[in-house]
C-alpha cells in the first residue's frame, strides 16, 4: 500500500477553489544553475501549489527531466542519464514540454 501525504495544499478540492493553468514551457537559451525562474505570476496566479511538466524534448529526441522547486519558484533541468543538473549556460531553447500547474 502506498503512503500518501494528505497535508500538503488542498488534498481534496471540490469547491472549484483552485486554478488550473495548462501551456506549454519552452526552456532558455543559457540555462541558469539551479532552475530557470517559472514563477506564479509568469501564468498570472498568487501560488502554484503543483507544477506538473511532461519530459522536455528537442527535435533530435533528446528528452530532460523538469523538476519544479515550489519555494524558489525555479523550474530545475534534468539530464536523466545520470540525474544531474544540466550545466549552466547550457542552451535549451530547442526543448518543450506541456505542464499544468494547480494554485491560487
Amino acid at each position: 500500500m502506498p503512503t500518501i501525504t494528505r497535508t500538503i495544499g488542498a488534498f481534496h478540492d471540490a469547491s472549484n477553489a483552485r486554478i488550473r493553468k495548462i501551456g506549454q514551457y519552452t526552456g532558455p537559451a543559457s540555462y541558469a544553475t539551479g532552475g530557470d525562474p517559472f514563477t506564479a505570476a509568469n501564468l498570472g496566479m498568487s501560488t502554484i501549489e503543483l507544477l506538473v511538466t511532461e519530459l522536455a524534448v528537442n527535435a533530435a529526441g533528446t528528452v530532460r527531466g523538469l523538476q519544479y522547486d515550489t519555494a524558489a519558484g525555479l523550474l530545475r533541468w534534468i539530464v536523466l542519464d545520470t540525474g544531474a543538473e544540466v550545466a549552466a549556460t547550457t542552451d535549451l531553447s530547442g526543448f518543450s514540454a506541456r505542464f499544468e500547474a494547480i494554485g491560487k
